[in-house]
């Protein structure tokens, strides 16, 4: 199991230079303690999470390190164009020297997203799917004519094209048709930080079922914090997973006013907080329900520097007891 960091650019002081900075700081720290990746979020819209322009800040974070893989989760597609995506993400695996994951969304529960970019809920899938398709093509092919339902081009020949044959796309999604089809093509599959355990074993059986051949590659991110004792690492998270709690509340109760909300224990159980022999045992029932590829950490106290002795507990104290 691979172990990396997952970065949604905090911005709790509306200091958009220091979120960077901090930000930043964390994915070095992660590689310098042998972390192999480090992947950032694309969110809109969104003061508080400052990361709309993910494939600039991955751009940057190739030029500030040399090991640790970086990947998107994910690129929301259907907000783009096909081929300046392709343009750039084949930029970024040449800055990178071919260190870049390809990770790909249709956008989640947020409406304003779609609204603002004018792409309708019900076809953002759709449109996904065949944006990926004709990116590939622009990877691999000298000269691409393409003509689909939702984007089309004439004799497109990429310019540059990436170091990676192939560069390794991954899919986060929950929808079965979309797990099929990325087991179909050979895609990996990622899952969210507030995915319950019984989501992600669903989404590996999906997929196997599909393609029993392949290998999911499950990339599985969690929320994380480690004390010496599982009161002491509640404590310095829950500030932040109220947070959380409190923004996902207001966004599906918008859509769905008499639907269930989300509350801040349930979180908790989903994430990796606890004590640290708690925490290496929930990591190790991760790995047995789902056989995931890697386990992306977000930690998540308010406070900057605790995120740095965070990684730190996870490489000294935690790591170590984990099965081979």
């Amino acid at each position: 199991m691979r172990t990396g960091i997952f970065c949604v650019y905090e911005n709790p002081l509306g200091d958009y230079r220091r979120c960077f900075d901090d930000q930043t700081a964390l994915v070095k720290k992660a590689e310098a303690l042998g972390f192999e990746e480090a992947w950032v979020a694309e969110h809109h819209f969104n003061p508080a999470s400052a990361s709309p322009s993910i494939l600039p800040l991955l751009a940057y974070l190739a030029g500030v390190t040399s090991r640790i893989r970086i990947g998107s989760a994910a690129v929301l597609l259907a907000f783009r164009n096909p081929i300046q995506v392709a343009e750039d993400v084949a930029t970024i695996d040449i800055l990178s020297g071919g260190r870049f994951d390809f990770g790909v969304a249709k956008g989640g529960p947020f409406p304003a997203q779609n609204r603002h970019f004018h792409v309708d809920t019900n076809v953002s899938r759709d449109m996904t799917m065949e944006s990926i398709e004709l990116i590939e093509r622009l990877f691999y092919e000298e000269s691409v004519t393409f003509s689909g339902q939702y984007y089309s081009c004439e004799d497109v020949s990429l310019a540059p094209r990436p170091i990676q044959q192939p560069v390794p796309i991954y899919v986060a999604t929950t929808t079965e048709a979309t797990i099929r089809l990325a087991a179909e093509r050979g895609y990996s599959v990622m899952g969210g930080s507030p995915f319950p355990l019984e989501r992600l074993v669903r989404i590996v059986e999906t997929y196997r079922e599909a393609s029993p051949d392949k290998d999911p590659k499950m990339t599985v991110a969690r929320f994380y914090y480690a004390a010496p004792t599982r009161e002491e690492a509640v404590a310095e998270a829950l500030p932040f997973i109220a947070r959380f709690a409190d923004r996902v509340r207001g966004v599906f109760a918008a859509q769905n006013p008499q639907g269930p909300g989300i509350d801040t224990d349930t979180i908790v159980e989903r994430s990796l907080i606890g004590s640290y022999c708690e925490v290496q045992d929930k990591i190790a029932r991760l790995q047995e329900l789902t056989g995931m590829h890697s386990l992306l950490l977000k930690p998540v106290s308010l406070d900057p520097q605790k995120w740095l002795t965070s990684l730190d507990d996870y490489a000294e104290r935690i790591k170590p007891g984990l099965p081979s």
